[in-house]
């Protein structure tokens, strides 16, 4: 016969031993749990630090202006869609003149600098870099003095650039350069022959001269019979720019930068800047002179002091200047013409040469004027206020910008990260994407 179970009786140090035991299987639960967690965090930085965050860390700041990577990559990638659009136009312009061999050899050139430059990524970021920098110091003084662009001036730029007018082509204005030509005075026609004013080809007659026929008014030349009446030629209308068709354009062109991450507000937002970029341009540069003190020389140039002595002798035997130049000068591109110059103003001639010319009479000849070329003796022909070329003109404004643009940043407290921005520095678009 068996006996009953007895009832286990647990004691106070029993259930002490349990309850111990049950907190550490819940702090076990709870440390892995936290650990997990991050892992799993550190895993989720790591994914966004190398994408989301990684695009918003700053690659510059001007003052408290942070220009975003997202930004810069976007810059980076236009800049080289341009030189790949500029590669493909030097290519172009290969078919047309591809029929002289040193043609090909230059646009080939052109092309090979194109593809050194889009080689090296960093080459073409140090560039963007600097020029966004640039903008912000700009946009901070267009600010500062009032100087705006408008969404309305925006969308009316964007018309422009695609030759979409919806209240009329507006009349081209006419802005000519003011220019004149200088009338020798006695002094300068006894230096130099004066060239004669060209005449009309068709108003030279000699006694020799063909006789002219008078030509038979049309009106009165009677067609035969068997000659047909010709056919008038039928021009086609040209197709009215709509503003659906500038609409479709407009599409394939935001279609066309979608590519390399730009999106309509970025494409509005860079015109914007450049605007600004130009108001201000024009705003500091707008007492830029037009016209400066010019000179027209002549001169003559060797090798030696001895030999510019020995021209500065034969000149005051009364030699003529001409004939010493196409002798001795070893100026080849202008000997043969007496080492005429022409007219020029500052900053065209090395500053020995500058200095010496300007300091001379017109007339004076100069005592030899030593430079990296050799030594020269100059003769003024003549001095006086001349308009600028448009080239010169905008070299002038040029620099002046720039001379502005170097003092203002030295206002802003600029800093670049160049351990940022030269890890996400794209190479994309590759050279010869030309689609």
């Amino acid at each position: 016969m068996s006996h009953p179970t007895q009832p286990k009786i647990i004691s106070k140090k029993h259930t002490a031993r349990l309850k111990k035991e049950q907190q550490k299987q819940q702090v076990l639960i709870v440390a892995s749990v936290v650990i997990l967690v991050v892992v799993i965090a550190v895993v989720l930085f790591g994914v966004l630090d190398q994408t989301i965050l990684k695009m918003q860390k700053p690659v510059a700041k001007v003052d408290n202006i942070s220009i975003k990577s997202s930004e810069f990559v976007k810059m980076v990638k236009l800049e080289r869609q341009q030189l790949n659009a500029q590669a493909l136009q030097y290519d172009s312009y290969k078919q047309f003149f591809g029929f002289d061999q040193s043609n090909l050899a230059y646009f080939d050139s052109l092309i090979q600098q194109i593809q050194t430059q889009m080689a090296v990524p960093e080459t073409i970021g140090a560039t963007v870099i600097t020029n966004m920098i640039n903008s912000k110091v700009i946009e901070l003084y267009a600010k500062e003095n009032g100087i705006v662009v408008s969404d309305d001036d925006v969308q009316n730029a964007i018309q422009k650039d695609f030759g979409f007018f919806p209240n009329g082509t507006p009349t081209p204005e006419n802005t000519p350069t003011p220019f004149f030509t200088a009338t020798l005075n006695p002094t300068q026609y006894a230096m130099v022959t004066a060239t004669p004013e060209p005449v009309p080809t068709e108003a030279i007659v000699t006694e020799e001269s063909e006789p002219q026929v008078e030509s038979t008014p049309i009106e009165e030349v009677q067609p035969t019979e068997n000659v047909s009446e010709p056919s008038p030629t039928i021009t086609p209308s040209p197709t009215a720019y709509t503003a659906e068709l500038f609409q479709e354009n407009y599409k394939s062109f935001i279609a066309k930068f979608a590519e390399i991450g730009f999106s309509e507000k970025d494409i509005k937002e860079l015109y914007r800047t450049q605007m600004i970029s130009q108001k201000v341009y024009e705003k500091i540069t707008a007492d830029v002179p037009t016209e400066e003190e010019q000179l027209w020389a002549r001169h003559i140039l060797v090798a030696t002091e001895e030999e510019a002595q020995e021209v500065l002798n034969r000149l005051a035997k009364g030699e003529d200047w001409s004939v010493i130049a196409a002798e001795v000068s070893t100026d080849t591109s202008n000997k043969d013409s007496g080492g005429d110059l022409g007219w020029f103003g500052h900053n065209k001639m090395v500053l020995e040469f500058e200095e010496a010319a300007y300091a001379l009479q017109v007339g004076e000849i100069s005592k030899p004027v030593k430079t990296s070329f050799g030594y020269h003796i100059i003769q003024l022909l003549g001095k006086e206020i001349r308009p600028l070329d448009i080239n010169q003109l905008d070299q002038n404004k040029q620099k002046v910008f720039n001379d502005w643009l170097t003092t203002e940043k030295e206002k802003h407290k600029i800093e670049q990260f160049d351990d940022v921005w030269t890890k996400i520095v794209p190479n994309t678009p590759a050279f010869g994407d030309y689609q």
